[in-house]
This record gives C-alpha cells, sequence and structure tokens, in this order.
C-alpha cells in the first residue's frame, strides 16, 4: 500500500505542474553555478480529514477547492489542490494515516526532527491578521515576535501543522 501511495503522490505532482501559478526563483544566470530555472508550485499535506482541512483553509485563509482527485488504482487515497492567488496546497488523506505527533506542532521543538518544519505566508498588517485568525479560534503556536527585518508568528491548522505568518519590515 505505501508504494501505491507514494506513486499516486508522484503522479499527482506531476499533475499539480500542468495547472496554475508558480513562485519564481532568480534566473539561472543570478543563481550562480546552475544553468536552470526553478519556482515553486506547491506544498504537500497529509491530514486526517480532506474536507476537513479544505473548509479550515477556505474559512482561515480563503483558499478554494480547484479539484479533488481519487486514483482507481489506489483506493485509500484522497487528494486534491486548493489554491488562493499563486499559493497552492497539495492535500492528502490516506486510509490509516498516522497522526501528526504533538511535538510536530511546536516550531522550536520540532527543530531538532530533520525534514521540513513548516511553511510561510507573507502577509501585510500582521496583527490584524492574527487578531481576525484568533477570533476564528486558530491556534497560536508560537506568539508574535518583532525584530528589525521581519515580525511573525506561528499557528496550527486543523489537523496541527505549524503555519508560519511572515510580515517584512521596510
Amino acid at each position: 500500500m505505501r508504494a501505491k501511495v507514494m506513486a499516486a503522490a508522484v503522479i499527482c505532482a506531476g499533475l499539480i505542474g500542468v495547472a496554475g501559478y508558480t513562485l519564481h526563483a532568480p534566473a539561472a544566470e543570478e543563481a550562480g553555478n546552475v544553468d536552470f530555472d526553478i519556482s515553486l508550485n506547491h506544498v504537500g499535506i497529509s491530514v486526517p480529514d480532506f474536507d476537513a482541512s479544505v473548509k479550515w483553509y477556505h474559512d482561515m485563509f480563503g483558499f478554494k477547492l480547484l479539484r479533488k482527485m481519487h486514483q482507481a488504482e489506489n483506493p485509500d487515497m484522497d487528494f486534491g489542490i486548493i489554491q488562493r492567488g499563486n499559493v497552492r496546497i497539495e492535500l492528502f488523506q490516506v486510509v490509516k494515516g498516522k497522526p501528526l505527533p504533538d511535538y510536530r506542532s511546536d516550531p522550536t521543538a520540532d527543530l531538532y526532527v530533520h525534514g521540513v518544519k513548516h511553511f510561510a505566508f507573507q502577509v501585510k498588517n500582521i496583527k490584524k491578521v492574527l487578531a481576525e485568525l484568533e477570533a476564528k479560534g486558530v491556534k497560536v503556536s508560537k506568539p508574535l515576535t518583532e525584530n528589525p527585518r521581519t515580525s511573525f508568528v506561528f499557528v496550527n491548522d486543523n489537523a496541527g501543522n505549524a503555519i508560519e505568518l511572515i510580515e517584512p519590515k521596510g
């Protein structure tokens, strides 16, 4: 079953790349010793309840469901794409998936485990955004921090995944 899930993930990542926007990195000539361009296409998140996560990301951040997909050869997985502007998230729900360990919700503690830690949404007026999200019941996992270059805060989605909200200064 794991091999089927991994194969499905690779296939759907390919499906995502043909539709939507991308976030571009500097061109190859600006990147030094590489001869190709790159862009961020999407972030993938495994969740315990696909429909509940689609609703959460819509209610909290205004994402819209682009498409929900199933593969006949892998009935143990639902997946789909949500998007707001040029930001896309691929959500996966796998039968018998393991829950996110509690420590993964704490962005500081999770630094001691290798792997992806979080993703970040850049916002304007972070205090206003945070107040709106808190009024909607979003859990703050690391309070608002301000330094000379940025203001940032960490919140958790409905499955416990860490999301950073960041506002550059100047």
